[in-house]
């Protein structure tokens, strides 16, 4: 298993697609960090107001724009060049004349593409918090989401560390969904279209599925308690009903 786990890393970060993915999303944090520092505040997107930034507060804030860009293309892309990719070309057949159980291999690619994903969750964790530190002014208080009262640096911490752990829920849900589309749409980018239109159509039938394509608010509406068990539920049931159906199909496909 570990072998086969091993095999799936090297190449998810042999190819050029990778590294361009990545290399794209530094940037793209890049940008919205200094877009903040020369305005010094942030607009919410939903009608709330602004915020003045600084180090206790930026970690989660710049998350407004580069969650969407994280959840709406660069991993989907990613999890559909990796899943659709090997699938359409063929690659499978020689992979799985390995003596290794079929189910194996899908556990493997789905450890690999989980540990990627937490690379770019994390990446982003560790530049805003630099960038807070050495770019953006220092406070011993922050406010949380919609809250009125100041909260301490103490609080800043768990409030940034659950955030992030949140929206790698979130992006392991859509690496889910994705696993669940591309076992039935070979083509890539005929894969990557029926994510995006199934990602809508979630969100019609259930108002915290919009995570698949916008996640930055309803994190922050689960970090309220009071606002968090539809969020749960839903996060919950789409996971358990896309490994199951991922599972099936990967048993019963004719590679």
């Amino acid at each position: 298993m570990l072998g086969i786990w091993h095999s799936e890393m090297e190449r998810i970060w042999k190819r050029k697609s990778t590294y361009s993915l990545y290399v794209a999303y530094i940037l793209i944090i890049v940008a919205i960090i200094w877009s903040y520092k020369m305005t010094g505040t942030k607009i919410f997107r939903f009608g709330e107001g602004s915020m003045l930034v600084n180090n206790l507060n930026l970690p989660w804030l710049m998350m407004s724009e580069v969650a969407l860009f994280l959840t709406l293309a660069m991993l989907p892309i990613l999890y559909v060049d990796q899943l659709s990719g090997d699938l359409y070309s063929g690659a499978y057949r020689l992979y799985m004349l390995r003596p290794y159980r079929r189910l194996w291999f899908w556990l493997a690619k789905m450890l690999a593409l989980s540990i990627t994903t937490v690379i770019f969750v994390g990446t982003g964790l560790f530049i805003s918090v630099l960038a807070g530190w050495f770019l953006f002014p220092h406070s011993s208080t922050f406010l949380k989401y919609g809250a009125s009262t100041p909260s301490t640096l103490s609080d800043a911490i768990t409030y940034i560390l659950t955030f992030y752990l949140i929206l790698l829920m979130v992006c392991l849900v859509k690496l889910m969904l994705s696993s669940a589309v591309c076992l039935f749409v070979s083509r890539p980018l005929f894969a990557y279209l029926s994510i995006l239109v199934l990602s809508v159509f979630l969100f019609k039938l259930a108002r915290p599925l919009i995570m698949l394509m916008d996640p930055f608010r309803e994190i922050l509406l689960a970090l309220r308690v009071q606002n968090s068990f539809e969020f749960w539920v839903c996060t919950g049931g789409m996971s358990v009903v896309c490994i199951i159906i991922s599972c099936v199909r990967w048993q019963k496909r004719i590679f």
